[in-house]
């Protein structure tokens, strides 16, 4: 995947910084000019994926056999396939490392199938990551798993094969920006010092006629040959992904997505062939777990543990229920997630890879309706979870049981025909709840199994139609706490910005200007007051003073900035009482009345809690 480390503006590494591999593009400031327009041909392409919304990455390649170790020492990366450049390995010393490789265990059908019991429906393999392997064999170099290594198979082909067999898609990921063992790309500059490096960003080296010369070089000798190659030589192919494309001009990105759509028009291409708007949908960055709609059509990626290749010593495992809820949350906002899987040096997948997968299928066996071909809703999103909508059915996701067993469905406008479990069962009585809203009323008993989301189906009679206005209460059968994080907030400004959404990572930055604000739209049913708590972090250099204001009533709350010692120490401070004297809309704006320092704090989330229960 991408191979940012945390760097400032100026391209250094902060000295306090969590080594962690980000993308030199970030998606979620995509300007988005002319993306998703909607033309024919675009259409065409996307509808097997819009129905799909779940795919499995596979990372895989010489850097398994290592796992993260070199010399006998873990090498301080959080992504394995990238112990080539964070050990900073010779060329010649990866080349005779790689010769070892012979993965007898690879099995391209149980793969595939596995893949497919998962619930799974389109793959996508690393045919080339940025060592510059390639696991397919390529007559462009010989430098590939084929010529190179004593397995002599071509697992791309046999994927290939194996994934029409099963009727999933097959999509390659191609590392076409950065390739660390040819002398003219970019990435290593230990074995060749002139070389652009692995966290320069384009205008760095844009006007260096000998860098710019050697770059479109690689590109035009072996980068752009590769992708041809593979796209008349194994069939058709449902998608291509590249990655690192902000490393490219725009005009480089251009040449990739036109060469793929001449070879094969009906082909995918993602963003990151260069970044958004170009490419048929827009990619989140690795890892991001909290997610903002970034275009109509957009695509989560997650790992299973923190690695995306095979790393020994990387046990941080998610729990199924972990990877559900991901799923909900992502296709709910309208997007796809791809899941990775990293296979080890014997080509076999970890058995606890293997089984949360298999687990998260059997989820989906029972409520793939409200996940396949579904997507956003027009309704707010609920308190207790998540709704997706396919056609005249909004599938309501309860992570959450409600203790008085009543379930409010905020914002559902349409009228409701029948109501019913999707795990089978008798239909649920309901009621509307005034214009907007309606209480469907569940078993005393909650229903959640392993923290797994309960699906029902509502049924409408007509169009789904909604209010998207989050709603709060205060009233029997509330929350104890409404959460609203920034991620739901809408900024303005010139300097304000959404952090990566990875984990520990879901706040706002880099807030300089006193004029930029953030915030959330609200709906109340009924008068009602809440206890107002901020959760944000401030270093040593942040400080000031901040206000919440309730539009349109005109109440303001000021509190000043504490410091928590660290930008990303999150805490909550409280803030006071807000009141809604009315049902009705409102908006809770989040502003700074001065700034002390470099930046005002990085707020995380608003905690509204009734202030009936804050007394509890």
């Amino acid at each position: 995947m991408g191979n940012q480390t945390d760097i400032n503006k100026t391209g250094h590494e902060h000295p306090s910084a969590v080594r962690e591999e980000n993308l030199l593009d970030d998606p979620l400031q995509a300007v988005n000019d002319g993306a998703d327009t909607g033309d024919e041909a675009h259409e065409r392409r996307i509808a097997w994926w819009r129905e799909a919304r779940l795919g499995l990455f596979i990372h895989w390649g010489p850097y398994a056999m290592p796992a993260g170790e070199w010399n006998g020492e873990e090498v301080e990366a959080s992504y394995s396939e990238h112990i080539m450049l964070r050990a900073r390995i010779p060329v010649r010393a990866y080349e005779e490392m790689a010769e070892q490789f012979n993965p007898t265990a690879f099995d391209a059908g149980r793969w595939v199938r596995t893949a497919k019991q998962a619930g799974l429906r389109y793959i996508i393999f690393t045919a080339k990551h940025h060592d510059g392997f390639a696991m397919y064999d390529s007559k462009i170099s010989d430098y590939s798993i084929v010529r190179h290594t004593p397995f002599g198979r071509d697992p791309l082909r046999e994927l290939a094969e194996a994934c029409r067999e099963e009727g999933l898609v097959l999509g390659i990921y191609y590392s076409h920006a950065m390739d660390w063992h040819d002398p003219d790309s970019q990435g290593n500059t230990w074995d060749y010092p002139g070389n652009i490096g692995a966290y320069d960003e384009v205008e760095s080296w844009i006007h260096d006629d000998d860098k710019r010369y050697r770059f479109d070089q690689y590109l035009h000798r072996k980068s752009l040959p590769q992708v041809r190659e593979m796209l008349t030589e194994y069939g058709k192919v449902g998608l291509m992904w590249f990655d690192c494309g902000g490393k490219l001009t725009r005009e480089q990105g251009e040449l990739f997505l036109t060469t793929v759509h001449a070879l094969q028009q009906d082909c995918l291409v993602n963003s990151r062939v260069w970044k958004s708007p170009l490419g048929d949908y827009a990619n989140t960055s690795d890892n991001q777990l909290e997610t903002r709609t970034i275009r109509r059509d957009w695509e989560n990626i997650i790992t299973l543990n923190d690695s995306w290749g095979y790393k020994k010593s990387d046990s941080n495992w998610k729990r199924p229920d972990v990877i559900i809820r991901q799923i909900v949350d992502v296709v709910s906002k309208n997007g796809n997630l791809v899941i990775n899987v990293g296979p080890t040096a014997t080509g076999e997948w970890d058995p606890v890879s293997e089984s949360i997968l298999l687990e998260v299928g059997q989820w989906l066996r029972v409520n793939g309706d409200g996940i396949y071909g579904a997507g956003a809703s027009p309704t707010a999103k609920p308190s207790w979870g998540r709704c997706t909508l396919k056609g005249q059915t909004l599938y309501l996701h309860i992570y959450d049981w409600p203790v008085d067993g009543q379930l409010v469905v905020p914002g559902l406008l349409s009228r409701v025909e029948r109501i019913y479990p999707l795990a089978g069962g008798e239909d649920l009585a309901f009621r509307r709840q005034g214009a907007q809203d309606i209480v469907v009323f569940l078993d005393d008993k909650p229903q959640i199994a392993d923290g797994k989301p309960t699906v029902l189906a509502a049924l409408c009679a007509e169009e789904v139609r909604g209010n998207p206005i989050r709603l709060l209460a205060d009233g029997a059968g509330a929350p104890r706490m409404y959460e609203l994080g920034v991620f739901e907030s809408e900024i303005s400004g010139a300097t304000l910005r959404y952090d990566t959404g990875k984990k520990n990572r879901d706040n706002l930055l880099d807030w300089s200007d006193p004029a930029d604000f953030a915030f959330w739209s609200i709906r109340t049913s009924s008068p009602c007051s809440f206890t107002a708590g901020l959760v944000y972090g401030c270093g040593g250099d942040g400080g000031g003073s901040f206000r919440l204001e309730v539009s349109p009533s005109g109440q303001t709350l000021r509190q000043e900035v504490r410091p928590t010692g660290d930008p990303y120490d999150f805490r909550e401070f409280e803030a006071g009482t807000l009141h809604f004297p009315e049902a009705g809309e409102y908006r809770i704006g989040l502003h700074a009345e001065r700034i002390e320092g470099a930046y005002l704090m990085q707020p995380r989330q608003l905690r509204l809690t009734p202030a009936a229960k804050s007394l509890i």
